[in-house]
């Protein structure tokens, strides 16, 4: 292949890529496929309205609706809490468990690696809690 034809080559598939991405990011500004409106992923308050519009729902029709989302909401909320401590117990005896088949070097680097972990996530804006952890003082 002479140079002219690679030259080509990249500069079409470069501009593919630079047109994919262009496209994918005004494709997600302009919800263009996207199952439902951004109101409705608002939580229990965004959801009604889109529902009533969708379902023409009565104004007695739409306090029920109301209600049984604000149950739901406390219901997913309970479920959630249950989640988050089974997935804190879970990690907590992880950890333990790989601690004590390190050595103590190694349980200092590991220690270390978890705050660098954590530092990590912070950074991202992510949950503060590391995978595993830190050992407790005894």
């Amino acid at each position: 292949m002479n140079r002219r034809a690679a030259f080509y080559l990249i500069v079409v598939f470069v501009l593919g890529v630079a047109l994919g991405i262009l496209g994918n990011q005004l494709a997600g500004r302009w919800e263009l496929f996207r199952r439902y409106p951004r109101s409705y992923e608002r939580g229990p308050r965004g959801g009604p309205e889109w529902l009533s519009r969708e379902l023409g729902l009565s104004a007695e029709q739409q306090r029920q609706l109301e209600t049984i989302l604000d149950e739901t909401g406390k219901q997913f909320q309970q479920v959630r809490q249950r989640v988050r401590e089974d997935y804190e117990r879970v990690r907590q005896q992880s950890g333990e468990r790989i601690r004590a088949i390190l050595t103590e070097e190694q349980r200092t680097k590991f220690e270390e690696l978890l705050r660098r972990m954590e530092a990590e996530r912070l950074r991202r804006g992510r949950s503060p809690s590391p995978p595993f952890p830190p050992e407790r003082k005894k």
